[in-house]
């Protein structure tokens, strides 16, 4: 299976003050417009979310209510290069800037 195009999408949840990374084949633009619709229909924000594993990624989705967008939910789109490598290899840059994103929300 050929590799789609990814962007990391860190859903921070306030409430609970954690985070989970998603992988999904949205750039940031398209993301964002997605959101908006979302908010505007007062629809759930549908997300198609590839997980690695191993031999490529896995493809599965998951939802975000209006009310976790509206009231719990951060959002921080990042674009992933097109090298074809885990773009989380680097676990301490990663954790300093979860750090740096969780005090710019308040959350630490």
């Amino acid at each position: 299976m050929e590799s789609p195009v990814f962007s990391r999408l860190y859903v921070i949840f306030k409430r609970t003050r954690c985070c989970i990374r998603l992988y999904t084949d949205m750039d940031r633009n398209t993301f964002e417009a997605a959101l908006q619709e979302s908010l505007q229909k007062k629809k759930s924000l549908f997300l198609h979310v590839y997980q690695p594993n191993g031999n490529g990624y896995v493809r599965s989705h998951t939802t975000v209510t209006p009310y976790e967008i509206l009231v719990d939910c951060v959002f921080q789109v990042q674009e992933v290069s097109r090298n074809g490598d885990d773009p989380c290899m680097d676990k301490g840059k990663e954790a300093r800037f979860l750090e740096r994103l969780f005090r710019e929300h308040g959350l630490t």
